[in-house]
């Protein structure tokens, strides 16, 4: 069954294509067209199609992006057509179809795991054409082009425990719980519209779920000649359906779920271009819109109850509906001697105005401060608009000889509008079953962002092409209702590059940066509930903190022979995070020892060289290494609050989270041309990884009573992946090839066997955890592939 938004692709572009494809064939006989000689069209292309038998272990995981997740038998084929005039004719008429990785599966799941895996929100079933594109070109050469796509992407996701099934778009929960279940405990919803009595069973109350997404997308555009201007007009319209994981952690309870997914989006351009040897010139106008089918999905609400099943469920928004238009026009002219001007500039508007969830996480009555429509604000949606404007303005000259020079200067500003959003909670984040009393107001963050600089290269050896090149960069930063509010930032840069005879061809590059501001501790959206006292926040945005960067880049060819090609790629940055002592308390007593909270520093480093070997014109052979190290280290983020007595003293109870990552992979394929139709191709590559996770530096108490005290560090994550396969071509034909090809994947990692457990020990004086329920990841499979290519 094909999903109502590729049916709609297929049909429209069907109904766009039959006048095209009876102009063609009245082209072939030369009864059509105002304009030259149509007859003298000539088709030529080739098409492949194979068969592809695969089996082993856990196939819906080996196949998660490629679309083949089932063992059995499936098909795969391409295609590509092409009409083009006879050399010398006067025809101007031509045309492409192709067709890439067309997948067809013998079965009609998503995925090969437990559950309804092919139960999405449409019924789709992905057996047509998991994967895949279809494009068709037509055109008359210097007059108008025109071109049509359909594309389609599938992912698969993991097996979770979830409290409802994707089904029709009603997210119902198991065992009989549908939207809005009430508490059989509690007092009488007030609301049935929104609120239903059913009781959510102990048991069977989860069931497993295949997730995945499946994303179908049409497009086309039309382009129209007029000496040097050009005219465009394109759309492009995507759905994506299915399912993902997703969770909620409340203070003593949280779920794992499969989030809907039934996303649409929308695109439409209409751009003018303007081209001569001098100037050139693209004014352009884009409207998107996005649509999600669901407002939100019904969730059971962990505090609802003390001990599991947590009888009432409530409401959770999913992503908000917005559109957005911009205007771009971009100028560029070679008017000036040794000098090119660019300057480019871009107005939005993005509108969300979508409605809001009914109040989440909080059904029980007495509901005080609520709307109509049981939402905790004084409005019924945001009514968020943003003005934007962006632009950069560039000069590339070459003043003198062996010297040119860069300068330019950027801007990127947002100013968002609202509604006066007062949002009524009763405790912290609607997380508690007292009355609605508590006002806060919701306020948008505006920023300016300025940046400027220039780059000047010098050719120091011009025979080895030996170039200098140094650069300054300013970056200023204004932002409303933020940790920082004013920063600015500095950036060095430096580089050398040489071809240093036949031989050797390198580039050394360096960069330094450093952003400074002013940290403001104090909670600016704390004020704004009315509160006598002010609050603070000690965890700083690591995109805001005053912070040194440092990082270093290599590339280097060498070719020692001419058999033999060697290269080098290395990269290292560094950066590191600073934030002043945090002191300002009512008690002059400052937090932890002073510190302030965040990233304190992360770096990433790569390294790898390769090799290529040619011994004779029919053998190839390349070989590679890569080494990966990513380091990341986070420190506090409210751990013990701001006590420094008692089981929190000194550095005990900080949020500690430190890990290190690393990754090799080796990598050797070739070529070899047996015989002018007998052609081998093998590819093998290997890749071992490891992930140290550290997590909290130990407060271990006996009654514990808040989850940063009852967590130990994780067990290094040890991952193992293998992808070999070999391709074997002949020639039985000039114009017929014959395929065969062999592949093996196997990955494996020792993750933890994560067992389902969703809400557990919920209460004011006890741990909760949730957990999805999923094995670690592992798969193997093999594949056995021939098909036939022919050109004509």
């Amino acid at each position: 069954m094909v999903n109502r938004a590729a049916l709609r692709a297929i049909l429209l572009a069907t109904s766009c294509l039959m006048p095209l494809g009876a102009h063609a064939q009245s082209a072939a006989t030369g009864t059509g067209g105002a304009t030259g000689d149509n007859s003298q069209i000539v088709t030529h292309g080739e098409g492949e199609f194979d068969v592809l038998g695969q089996w082993g272990k856990n196939a819906d995981q080996a196949g998660r992006y490629d679309g083949f997740t089932n063992s059995g038998v499936d098909f795969l084929g391409q295609f590509d057509v092409t009409g083009r005039p006879v050399q010398g004719s006067n025809s101007t008429w031509y045309y492409n179809a192709t067709g890439t990785n067309l997948m067809f599966q013998t079965g009609s799941r998503l995925g090969s795991g437990v559950g309804d895996g092919g139960n999405y929100t449409a019924h789709t079933l992905n057996n047509i054409m998991p994967g895949g594109e279809l494009s068709f070109d037509l055109g008359q050469q210097g007059t108008w082009a025109s071109s049509f796509d359909y594309d389609v992407i599938s992912y698969t996701g993991n097996v979770i425990d979830s409290f409802y099934t994707v089904n029709g778009g009603n997210a119902t929960i198991n065992n009989g719980l549908q939207k809005w279940g009430g508490s059989t405990g509690g007092a009488t919803p007030l609301n049935k519209a929104f609120y239903t009595t059913g009781v959510l069973a102990g048991t069977n109350a989860l069931q497993p779920v295949q997730t995945g997404t499946r994303r179908d997308i049409f497009g086309g555009d039309f382009k129209y000649y007029d000496g040097s201007w050009t005219f465009t007009g394109a759309m492009r319209h995507e759905h994506k359906e299915g399912s993902m994981e997703e969770s909620f952690d409340g203070p003593w309870g949280g779920t794992p779920f499969a989030l809907p997914v039934d996303y649409t989006t929308d695109r439409y351009d209409a751009k003018a271009s303007y081209a001569t040897a001098v100037n050139q010139a693209v004014f352009q106008y884009t409207f998107s819109n996005f649509q999600d089918g669901n407002l939100y999905v019904n969730l059971p609400y962990p505090f609802s109850n003390t001990a599991a099943p947590f009888q009432e469920s409530a409401a959770y928004s999913t992503p908000p509906s917005n559109s957005a238009h911009y205007l771009t026009i971009q100028l560029a002219t070679n008017a000036v001697p040794k000098t090119r001007l660019n300057g480019n500039l871009r107005l939005g508007l993005e509108v969300q105005d979508d409605t809001f969830a009914p109040d989440t996480a909080d059904p029980n009555p007495p509901i005080g401060n609520l709307n109509t429509a049981y939402q905790g604000t004084s409005h019924s949606s945001p009514d968020d608009i943003a003005r934007v404007i962006q632009g950069r303005f560039s000069a590339d000259t070459h003043p003198f000889e062996r010297v040119d020079a860069n300068v330019f200067y950027g801007l990127d500003g947002r100013l968002v509008t609202l509604n006066q959003n007062q949002v009524y909670t009763g405790g912290t984040g609607g997380s508690s079953d007292t009355s609605f009393t508590s006002s806060n107001f919701v306020v948008p963050q505006n920023w300016f962002k300025q940046n400027t600089g220039a780059e000047l290269g010098y050719r120091l050896i011009p025979e080895d092409n030996t170039r200098i090149t140094v650069g300054y960069r300013y970056d200023v930063v204004d932002r409303s209702n933020a940790q920082v509010g004013r920063s600015h930032t500095d950036t060095e840069t430096a580089a050398i590059s040489s071809s240093i005879g036949p031989q050797i061809d390198g580039r050394l590059s360096y960069q330094h940066a450093e952003r400074s501001g002013v940290v403001n501790y104090f909670n600016t959206w704390s004020s704004l509930a009315g509160s006598a006292t002010p609050s603070y926040d000690y965890s700083v945005a690591y995109y805001q903190a005053p912070m040194t960067s440092d990082g270093v880049k290599l590339t280097l060819d060498y070719t020692p022979i001419m058999e033999v090609t060697t290269g080098m790629f290395l990269q290292f940055k560094n950066d590191n995070y600073n934030y002043p002592a945090a002191t300002a308390l009512a008690n002059g007593t400052p937090p932890l020892s002073g510190t302030g909270e965040g990233i304190k520093q992360d770096y990433n480093f790569t390294v790898g060289p390769d090799v290529t070997y040619r011994p004779t014109e029919s053998v190839n052979v390349h070989a590679f290494y890569t080494y990966e190290r990513i380091y990341f280290n986070n420190f506090g983020n409210g751990a013990c609050a701001t006590s420094n007595t008692g089981t929190c003293a000194g550095s005990v109870g900080y949020f500690q989270n430190q890990y290190t990552s690393a990754v090799h992979t080796v990598g050797l394929n070739g070529d070899w041309k047996v015989t002018e139709k007998l052609k081998l191709n093998a590819e093998y590559t290997v890749a071992y990884g490891s992930v140290m996770f550290g997590e909290y530096n130990g407060v271990f108490v006996s009654s514990p009573s808040n989850s940063y005290q009852n967590v130990t560090s994780y067990p290094d994550i040890n991952s193992l992946m293998n992808n070999f396969k070999v391709t074997a071509s002949y020639d039985v034909m000039p114009n017929v090839t014959f395929l065969v090809q062999g592949a093996w994947t196997y990955y494996r990692d020792n993750n933890f066997y994560d067992t389902a457990g969703p809400i557990q020990g919920a209460g004011t004086t006890a741990v909760s955890y949730l957990t999805p329920g999923y094995d670690s990841p592992n798969y193997s499979i093999a594949a056995i592939m021939t098909g036939v290519r022919v050109k004509f």
